[in-house]
């Protein structure tokens, strides 16, 4: 999955891979290859390629995220540029509206079911791109009414791919 991360007003590209048992994250031009264990709610057992392990605590709230790694905390915002534009506007999210693609894909699947209520940053579906997987999130809180698509369907950018209403 792609990200952008947004720190102290500096933004950065994060990419997340599945490889093998573990994961290979790019952030920015660095590339490498980590083991991520859950070790309790907020606990995880961090152990990098080169041998180096670490404790680490993430909290989530939304696309917010406050990561603690080697006694150094920081507050972290990530988002999926590509996979959201909501219909009619592109201001800060804040009601509900159309949620459509951003790039052409495939639906792999529905994360929520219609009539469900969701936080903003939640998922809704994956929408595979590019041979990448992309979790499509919730733009704001609301209840999700409707999704235009079903697992399988293909989709074009600009395709309204589900409704959250505020």
């Amino acid at each position: 999955m792609k990200f952008v991360a947004r720190h102290e007003g500096n933004e950065v590209a994060v990419e997340v891979e599945r490889h093998g048992s573990g994961y290979q994250v790019t952030i920015g031009d660095r590339r490498m290859d980590i083991d991520l264990i859950e070790a309790g709610h907020f606990v995880h057992s961090l152990r990098f390629d080169d041998g180096r392990q670490f404790a680490l605590v993430h909290e989530r709230d939304g696309d917010r995220h406050r990561v603690t790694l080697g006694g150094r905390t920081l507050h972290v915002e990530l988002f999926n540029p590509l996979a959201l534009k909501r219909g009619g506007s592109d201001d800060a999210a804040g009601e509900g509206g159309t949620i459509r693609a951003m790039m052409p894909g495939r639906v792999v699947r529905l994360l929520v079911s219609p009539g469900e209520a969701v936080c903003r940053g939640a998922g809704l579906l994956i929408l595979e791109a590019m041979k990448m997987e992309n979790e499509i999130v919730a733009p704001a809180d609301g209840i999700l009414s409707e999704f235009f698509v079903k697992p399988g369907d293909t989709v074009e950018v600009g395709a309204e791919l589900a409704h959250l209403e505020s």
